[in-house]
């Protein structure tokens, strides 16, 4: 994998997020109609259904943003790593050019 996927891969994680976030809003409805239907068996089903929902969309999101910042510091250490490496080499060539 490619340290530039790390970094594109981060960003679809944090659309993900959001995109299930903008989803956890969308139940709101499937609540008040819950709400409203309270006493019949149906709206506590619903109830419970939508709060399943709810819970599992939040746990994703929050898997998203967590990965998401996770792949982010890979790439930065990456990055690091990698500017680190190229300067030592350039450290060694110059050492060896002044051998000679």
């Amino acid at each position: 994998m490619s340290n530039a996927e790390l970094g594109k891969m981060a960003d679809e994680l944090d659309l993900a997020a959001q995109i299930l976030e903008k989803a956890d809003k969308g139940l709101a409805e499937s609540d008040a109609t819950a709400r409203i239907h309270h006493m019949l068996t149906s709206g506590r089903m619903l109830r419970s259904t939508t709060s399943d929902w709810d819970d599992e969309i939040t746990r994703l999101a929050k898997q998203c943003r967590s990965l998401a910042g996770k792949m982010r510091q890979t790439h930065t250490n990456y990055t690091a790593q990698e500017h680190r490496t190229a300067q030592d080499f350039q450290a060694i060539l110059a050492s060896l050019e002044g051998n000679e």
